[in-house]
């Protein structure tokens, strides 16, 4: 059961500053630091780290060859044979938190915005998951996927804000599992008119899950609508890729053959620890970290 990821590989600039400016007002940054980022490489550590056999496919700049990134993914055992290179730099992300974890995201796509669909034999993968990158690719890789039986998932992140309202909805229907944030959620709904997220389900959709920070998620299917609490942290350093950590927990419990809502609560343990230090990917579980912290608080995990 292989997993691939698609979507952005980018570089992190974490700001924690007093308060998140207005327009033209400015702000002082107290704390600053610098990470490995970008949706699919966040989400593809997180699996790989929950033990999924996991590989990536991006578009990065000619600056990420022999990068201490591209090793990183290496050491941890990531195929990157899928990586295009091009001409403009890596992407960037620049990221504000304030003092109540509230954030705003500055991003540069750079490399990101010129992926292009390839060549690809999807029959290697049981699940191919996107992640928020350039999004007017995925309509045939979805397809493609599709065809060769493939589980699709799809998290539209920051895509969501500034892409085409067409764009945006005529990838959905593709998609088993779908993926918002509160936040993002709220917004497709006011943009397509709607008042349920269950009412952008599909033939194919199986369930949606909408995150809602320290309220925990909502896992939606067609009949029901579950609540699952968040992990208690006792002091959260850096809310940055939570959500990229509880996809990661979700896909790596259902490709191992967990049930949906079992997979949400993998997804919240596996989000509490991200949340813990600062940066994406500076403080994933392995498997067996995730398997205890379950067992504290949900009781055993069982297939």
């Amino acid at each position: 059961m292989n997993l691939l990821v698609v979507g952005n590989i980018a570089y992190d600039t974490l700001g924690d500053v007093k308060f998140l400016p207005e327009r033209n007002q400015a702000t002082c940054i107290d704390n600053i630091s610098f990470s490995y980022g970008g949706c699919a490489g966040n989400v593809a550590v997180a699996t790989r780290k929950l033990g999924v056999k996991t590989s990536i496919y991006s578009i990065v700049g000619e600056d990420f060859k022999n990068s201490d990134y591209l090793k990183y993914l290496e050491e941890t055992d990531i195929d990157t044979s899928y990586l295009q290179y091009s001409r403009h730099p890596t992407a960037r992300s620049f990221i504000f938190t304030d003092r109540e974890k509230n954030q705003q995201i500055f991003y540069y796509p750079g490399a990101s915005s010129t992926l292009k669909p390839h060549a690809i034999d999807f029959k290697k993968f049981s699940h191919i998951h996107f992640t928020a990158g350039e999004i007017t690719s995925y309509r045939r890789l979805m397809e493609e996927a599709i065809k060769s039986g493939c589980t699709v998932s799809f998290d539209l992140g920051q895509e969501i804000f500034h892409r085409p309202k067409g764009q945006v909805v005529s990838l959905l229907d593709y998609a088993s599992y779908l993926f918002f944030n509160e936040h993002e959620a709220n917004f497709l709904l006011n943009e397509i008119n709607k008042k349920d997220i269950r009412e952008i389900f599909s033939d194919k959709t199986i369930a949606i899950v909408v995150s809602k920070g320290e309220n925990g998620s909502v896992l939606y299917t067609q009949d029901n609508e579950t609540e699952i609490d968040a992990i208690y942290v006792e002091e959260v350093k850096d809310p940055t890729g939570a959500g990229d950590a509880y996809r990661a927990g979700f896909l790596a419990g259902i490709i191992k053959g967990y049930d949906e809502e079992t997979s949400c609560k993998i997804g919240s343990i596996v989000a509490s620890f991200v949340v813990r230090k600062e940066g994406t990917q500076t403080n994933l579980p392995n498997w067996e970290e995730m398997e205890r912290v379950y067992k504290e608080i949900f009781g055993e995990i069982r297939l």
